[in-house]
């Protein structure tokens, strides 16, 4: 047995439980930072255009007062948090690899928000098909408004969705790459079956792990259909662009200097989990929504 193989065999299993659990924190940390801003940025452009708007966790409460929906304010509306989450996707991936060098679990964080970002904008085109337009279906929210007031065919909705799936999936082979470099030693790397291994201990269960925490407090927090519905199409989204990374990470080569080798994340950090927990308290908390008041 060689030094490599020896290393790569000699790793705790608690190394192990703490990679996987730093990592799903850092993905619940992710998601709900993504969901707020998301709907946050929504209400402050229904702002702009005069309506008044309630936001909850679960989603945002238009105060028509005296203003009124058009076809222009409606379209700008409710398509403007999809176009914010292509925004926030590249946003977080500059902070990412701004701060690649500096071995700190924020980069992690970014790391799964970015990801996280650009399936919710994909998924978001699924919401028009899935409402076929019916005002009350569970998924006739955002690009679903926005699309039946641009009176956009059904046809179109498809091929929209097609394109914006083909579009998420072109990114995965970098997504193998980014969770392969943070490896602590490049003996976890080195062979297509380690790299597999590696990429399920760092990336796929923690999503497990958080997706499954996420849509359970989500459940019994706010207890709406339509949100956990919505929830399970994002998830959906996301687990596909895990698993086609599953599949292409064995294959992905990478080398001993693209590995960063961040030690820091086999131990579970506090940190993180402070800051989830402070999250999820704050989730409850707001349950009743906000008022913008400017």
């Amino acid at each position: 047995m060689n030094s490599s193989e020896a290393a790569n065999k000699g790793e705790k299993n608690s190394s192990k439980v703490g990679r996987a659990l730093n990592s799903g924190m850092a993905f619940i940390i992710a998601y709900l930072t993504v969901i707020v801003l998301f709907y946050l940025f929504t209400a402050v452009v229904g702002r702009m255009f005069g309506f008044d708007p309630q936001i909850y966790v679960y989603g945002i409460r238009f105060i028509v007062g005296r203003h009124r929906w058009s076809t222009g304010n409606a379209i700008v509306i409710w398509s403007s948090g999809t176009l914010f989450l292509l925004l926030l996707g590249r946003i977080c991936m500059a902070l990412y690899r701004t701060f690649s060098e500096r071995l700190i679990l924020f980069n992690l964080v970014a790391l799964w928000a970015s990801i996280i970002a650009y399936a919710l904008a994909a998924a978001q085109t699924l919401f028009p098909i899935l409402a076929d337009y019916d005002e009350t279906s569970h998924f006739y929210t955002n690009l679903a408004i926005a699309f039946n007031f641009a009176g956009v065919p059904v046809w179109a909705l498809y091929v929209i969705s097609l394109v914006s799936l083909v579009w998420l999936a072109t990114g995965v082979s970098q997504i193998a790459r980014l969770f392969l470099a943070f490896s602590y030693s490049f003996s976890k790397v080195n062979r297509r079956s380690r790299r597999r291994k590696y990429f399920v201990e760092t990336a796929l269960l923690p999503f497990v792990i958080g997706s499954t925490i996420i849509l359970i407090f989500f459940h019994q927090t706010y207890q709406f259909d339509n949100f956990d519905l919505q929830n399970l199409v994002y998830t959906g989204v996301i687990l596909l662009v895990l698993l086609l990374a599953l599949l292409l990470a064995g294959m992905t080569e990478i080398g001993q200097d693209d590995v960063m080798r961040y030690k820091n994340l086999q131990q579970l950090n506090a940190v993180l989990f402070v800051v989830m927990m402070v999250m999820l308290i704050g989730m409850v908390v707001l349950s009743h929504g906000i008022y913008l008041p400017f």
